[in-house]
């Protein structure tokens, strides 16, 4: 990567990274963006856009260009990437033409997703792009010796999917993937409020509650917090109180969902492999990682060790400095570049 600047990005359905070779992570804010419906001109981008969210008037159009892992707005993704390139570092079209770029995507998109994302990183003007995915980004983000011929599982639970993958000798040995995560249980937590105290809450106050008063541990204090929504029986603002004991009503089919899903890749673990696992137990990354009590959880269910990266949420991004390093020879060990 000595003749070409490295661009690393971590397309997430949540949450925006993107790494710069020599610079670090310049950009980590939700994957929104919003534009003027008229002239089509971008109104705000990432954390500002965000805020807008279930806000704004007719004339502004506020998109999440991913869904479920994927992009589902080609037009949108391209501006946010254009956008935030643009503004942080000032790399014009030039720049991106000596550009190489990793785009990190989950295990199991199809082909054609995968060429959407190539067309999309072409669009912008790089000239080199590489697919790579997720669970091997964070894996080295974390610090993870993935070309050992001991084998490591890594559950990435995001905020559009949950990923889950064994690797050894440096690329993914088999792995399976969930459209169940974050964003899913914001609209369950949402559902919950709905059909309990008949009130609707926004997706902001949703995503917000969950982050407050996730907790799956079995001792673990219960608290109670408030939040605004909107009476539908009577269509006026009311307060609505909302527990750590409701939060874990809706997290726990979820998690419950993941296990199943963490058993049946375990199924198809070639025995040695799956004696590494034991033995190093199984690491977790994404945003899913933050909540407490999450790898007892998983630990219970399983009898496998189960720990959180010190990273879980940049360790993508910051893995695609290793990506970028070898390019897709998966002989060589970027780490020790």
């Amino acid at each position: 990567m000595s003749e070409k600047l490295g661009l690393g990005i971590d397309l997430g359905t949540t949450n925006l990274l993107v790494y710069l070779e020599k610079k670090g992570i310049i950009f980590n804010e939700p994957s929104v963006i919003a534009f003027d419906r008229e002239s089509g001109q971008i109104v705000a981008a990432g954390t500002d856009a965000h805020q807008m969210l279930g806000k704004v008037h007719g004339k502004i159009s506020v998109i999440k260009p991913l869904k479920d892992g994927v992009i589902s707005d080609m037009r949108a993704a391209k501006e946010l990437l254009s956008y935030v390139i643009g503004k942080v570092e000032n790399l014009t079209e030039k720049d991106l033409s000596k550009t190489a770029s990793v785009i990190c995507c989950p295990s199991e998109v199809t082909k054609i997703e995968r060429d959407v994302m190539v067309d999309l990183g072409m669009s912008m003007g790089i000239s080199e792009v590489f697919i790579e995915e997720e669970i091997k980004a964070g894996a080295l983000g974390a610090n993870v010796d993935i070309f050992k011929s001991k084998g490591v599982m890594i559950v990435d639970i995001g905020g559009g999917t949950t990923d889950v993958g064994v690797i050894s000798y440096g690329d993914i040995v088999l792995s399976r993937t969930i459209r169940m995560a974050g964003n899913y249980i914001d609209k369950e937590l949402t559902k919950l409020v709905k059909q309990k105290d008949r009130v609707e809450i926004g997706e902001l106050t949703s995503e917000k509650c969950k982050m407050e008063l996730a907790d799956l541990r079995t001792n673990g204090n219960l608290i109670t917090n408030r939040y605004a929504g909107r009476d539908i029986v009577r269509g006026v603002p009311k307060w609505v109180d909302i527990s750590s004991e409701d939060v874990k009503q809706v997290i726990t089919p979820a998690m419950e969902e993941i296990v199943k899903l963490i058993t049946a890749v375990l199924k198809d673990t070639p025995p040695e492999l799956s004696a590494d696992i034991y033995q190093n137990g199984i690491l977790l990354t994404g945003g899913g990682a933050l909540i407490r009590g999450i790898d007892t959880f998983i630990s219970d269910r399983i009898k496998v060790p189960v720990n959180a990266v010190s990273n879980p949420l940049t360790c993508v991004a910051e893995g695609t400095k290793y990506l970028l390093k070898n390019k897709g020879n998966y002989l060589v060990n970027p780490l020790k570049l």
